[in-house]
């Protein structure tokens, strides 16, 4: 949509008092309290003092929000600080602070949780917490605010000199009595993400029905109604002015009665009335419409994803059926019961002929209007069954691209068609093969390309990429997708502009990639609302939920229950039913040492995956989802990119509410072996060391998250490690009894092997580890499918490893032949001296071909 606007940063600091909106009770003044950090190394909007002292979890706080953690050793004590400068407050009224607090051996005399004036002479706040908390407790303090020479504040988290640890996390700065509300303000610094707007609510801007044909203006930077009475919002459609009121502090509606069912251009200006000033000027394209009557009496929501639209034996004859399409978007057609095959086939209304009984998959993926289609089928056998299910958008990210371990196989056309495209309808980036491209698109699938626009200059510097994008340009590409904004980056106003500047080609689809949850006031609603009204109204969220294993099921259910359903609670709070614009695209990378989720040993990922999307099928705040999906198809083992696609084809084709794992006996920790990253020690382990110090637990600052790249995982995670130093007088060995498995079974154990000296001394040296693996008796190995990957990356191809150690991933695989077997590492074929380390012993059934 093509959209002028009107940018008034300069008025927005002058009359910044004026603008932004006065607290409301329990409203919490802090930006990013809850210390969302989504793909980020700190939470954005607060800075951080020493990052060797001051530390961040993502999901350790309470309900698995995010927490701040200091820790220093106590033979040297340090002093942190993590802060948020320059909230405008009101010396000498009331105001709370609050927060969630955590010690442990904690030493300090000078700490808290403050606000302080400028030049932190007086402060108040939190400052008296037990050395040892025993868990987590809450803490509040109501005081009066000490004057500030300036009017600003700081609220800080601190501790001087400290040792121990604290851990902090939920922050809140109220304000309480009626002058604090009343004269409260966020950071100057942010008032251009706070600045005056008025937001397209609801409906869309191109399905506006005639029979109601209003569109609802959210004021957003001016809520003080008196002072929106000295302002006037105007609309002009197709250049004519149709209505002049006085702004409204919410919600302003404009009616469009008498305009014909057609695409027209909307003028929205407010002005400033007693000096005719225009302080707000944009363009949208709108649309009425006569929306169709939908007779929904024959369908049945099968799940979050799936509602059933028809469900008919054919029999002999010929048939003509109809069913009517609740909404434009995707629909599959699918027969059963066929025999024979050449004769049958189905046609639908505009399309032609889209099934064949002689196709190889008698089913299809298409994309339609909403209301009334027709089908005819003819060629059907008395068993025969057709079924047609409006679904979700899916999605898999990338097309046709191989992993970087080749032991994993080739991810080409021939592996798509077969795994991926029976549960896809859209693929993302990555390449078709040019012979294949015109077969994909006649079937019905969708192919968007990627652009990059993080950081950009300006909205300007994003219009000239969308313009010269391949995903617009060329005819292969059905559009593209936007990769990739955050919620807590203040150049989001950039994107947001462009949306509303770019006039997306008629044919083309316009998605965006977005890192972490809306909680700005304006500047997320106004983000929200460009990105779903691009394409008329097919834009799409890509919400990156991208979520690392934990230890256990019922920390895993919690740490999902914050990641991805306050998610999509928040946008349907920031947005009028976002979720049907929403996609919720799960991470199923898995591949050690490249990127991977993965991060537990002990932790079956299948089951973690299946557990994500049976969320998303059955809570209720997923109803009517847009599109559901992966990122990062190229980043798993071929085990887990079958098992991906498969947990697609269940819950987003076929509407299933259960959990696949439950048929084949997956379950979230095996149990099979324990203590499988050595953080208790040898604990569990029958240590052999051929002499003292052979065999030791052993730790390596950021060796799981550098050299292993567990992505996004606690701090520490896959530091520990078992280290074996070979001995002149012989070999150590380590084993543990692997119990609980299933006679017959197909098994993979994995485990990641390193040199101790590489890590010390920071240097390139990739080769093979003589660290090896025997099985006792009840184990039939299956060598074929058994691999060793050297991590010959160089610094150029892999710059993030630079002055890391190198690794190898060992893969077996093996068929049990009893419920319990001995399994055990060595360093037999390892030179007198080398030091080797071992951890990430993973062993979880295989889930096979």
């Amino acid at each position: 949509m093509k959209t002028k606007v009107l940018s008034f940063l300069i008025l927005g600091l002058c009359l910044s008092k004026l603008l932004v909106a006065a607290v409301e009770p329990g409203q919490n003044i802090l930006l990013n309290a809850d210390f969302e950090a989504e793909q980020m190394d700190f939470p954005p909007l607060w800075s951080q003092s020493d990052e060797t002292v001051v530390f961040f979890e993502a999901s350790s706080g309470p309900e698995s929000t995010g927490a701040v953690i200091f820790r220093s050793p106590a033979d040297t004590p340090n002093s942190a600080s993590v802060r948020q400068l320059d909230h405008e407050l009101v010396a000498g009224e009331t105001y709370t602070i609050s927060a969630w607090v955590k010690t442990k051996d904690f030493k300090c005399s000078h700490y808290g949780v403050i606000v302080h004036n400028t030049g932190w002479t007086e402060a108040k706040g939190l400052t008296k917490w037990p050395a040892d908390s025993d868990g987590w407790q809450r803490l509040e303090q109501t005081f009066s605010l000490p004057r500030s020479s300036n009017d600003k504040y700081g609220f800080a988290i601190f501790a001087s000199n400290f040792t121990g640890e604290v851990q902090v996390a939920r922050v809140r700065l109220e304000a309480v009595s009626a002058k604090a509300l009343a004269g409260s303000l966020t950071a100057p610094s942010l008032l251009q993400q706070a600045r005056f707007r008025l937001v397209p609510w609801e409906p869309l801007l191109n399905h506006i029905p005639r029979s109601k044909p209003q569109l609802t203006l959210h004021n957003f930077g001016m809520a003080r109604q008196e002072t929106c009475d000295e302002h006037d919002c105007i609309i002009s459609v197709n250049g004519r002015e149709i209505q002049r009121k006085p702004l409204q502090n919410r919600y302003n509606v404009v009616d469009l009665a008498g305009l014909a069912p057609a695409d027209y251009q909307m003028q929205v200006s407010v002005r400033q009335r007693a000096q005719n000033k225009e302080i707000f000027a944009q363009t949208y394209n709108i649309s009425i419409v006569d929306p169709p009557v939908i007779n929904d009496a024959k369908h049945r929501r099968l799940n979050n994803f799936v509602v059933q639209l028809l469900d008919e034996n054919l029999g002999e004859d010929s048939q003509n059926l109809v069913f009517d399409n609740p909404r434009e978007g995707w629909v599959y057609l699918g027969l059963s019961g066929v025999e024979n095959g050449e004769a049958l086939q189905v046609e639908l209304s505009g399309l032609g002929t889209v099934i064949r009984g002689d196709s190889e998959r008698p089913e299809t993926f298409r994309y339609l209007p909403r209301g009334r289609q027709s089908l005819k089928v003819s060629g059907a056998n008395a068993n025969a069954r057709l079924q047609v299910r409006a679904i979700a958008e899916v999605f898999n990210y990338p097309a046709c691209a191989n992993s970087q371990v080749p032991q994993n196989g080739e991810y080409d056309w021939d592996f798509l068609s077969k795994y991926v495209l029976p549960a896809v309808t859209t693929l993302n980036g990555g390449n078709i093969p040019d012979n294949e491209v015109a077969g994909y698109k006649a079937g019905g699938g969708r192919w968007l390309a990627n652009l990059g626009t993080t950081n950009p200059k300006d909205a300007n510097d994003l219009l000239q990429r969308l313009h010269k994008a391949a995903g617009i340009r060329q005819e292969k590409y059905d559009g593209l997708t936007c990769d990739e904004q955050f919620f807590g980056r203040s150049n989001l106003i950039y994107y947001t502009q462009a949306m509303w500047d770019y006039q997306v080609p008629e044919e083309k689809l316009v998605y965006t990639w977005i890192v972490g949850k809306p909680s700005v006031q304006g500047v997320h609603h106004d983000f929200m609302s460009a990105s779903i009204n691009a394409c008329r109204g097919r834009g799409r969220l890509l919400f990156e939920a991208y979520n690392h294993s934990r230890a256990n099921e019922e920390d895993a259910r919690s740490y999902l229950e914050n990641r991805v359903l306050d998610t999509m609670l928040k946008f349907n709070r920031y947005f009028p039913n976002a979720v049907a614009n929403t996609g919720m695209l799960f991470g199923n990378f898995n591949q050690i040492p490249i990127i991977s989720l993965d991060v537990n040993p002990e932790v079956d990922y299948k089951y973690y995956l299946d557990m994500q999307l049976n969320l998303a099928a059955n809570n209720p705040a997923f109803e009517g989802l847009g599109t559901i999906g992966y990122w990062g198809s190229y980043y798993d083992d071929e085990e887990l990119y079958r098992w991906s696609m498969l947990l697609l084809r269940h819950y987003a084709v076929e509407g299933r509410r259960d959990m696949l794992s439950e048929k084949y006996g997956y379950k979230y920790n095996p149990g099979h072996l324990r203590n499988c990253d050595f953080n208790q020690g040898l604990d569990g382990w029958q240590a052999e060391p051929a002499a003292e110090p052979a065999l030791s637990q052993a730790s390596f600052l950021g060796y799981g998250k550098d050299s292993q790249r567990r992505w996004g995982a606690p701090s520490r995670c896959g530091d520990n490690f078992c280290l074996f130093k070979r001995q002149a007088t012989g070999f150590s060995r380590i084993s543990q009894v692997a119990s609980g498995l299933v006679v017959g079974q197909t098994y993979t154990l994995q485990f990641v092997t390193a040199d101790y000296q590489d890590m010390l001394q920071k240097r390139f040296n990739p080769r093979r580890h003589p660290i090896g693996v025997e099985f006792s008796e009840g184990a039939e190995l299956l060598p074929e499918q058994s691999y060793v990957f050297v991590d010959r990356r160089d610094d150029q191809r892999a710059p993030r490893l630079a002055g890391k150690a190198r690794v190898n991933l060992h893969h077996w695989r093996f068929v049990a032949r009893n419920s319990e077997l001995s399994i055990s590492f060595h360093d037999k074929e390892a030179e007198p001296g080398e030091e080797l380390v071992l951890n990430y012993i993973m062993l979880k059934p295989y889930f096979g071909k």
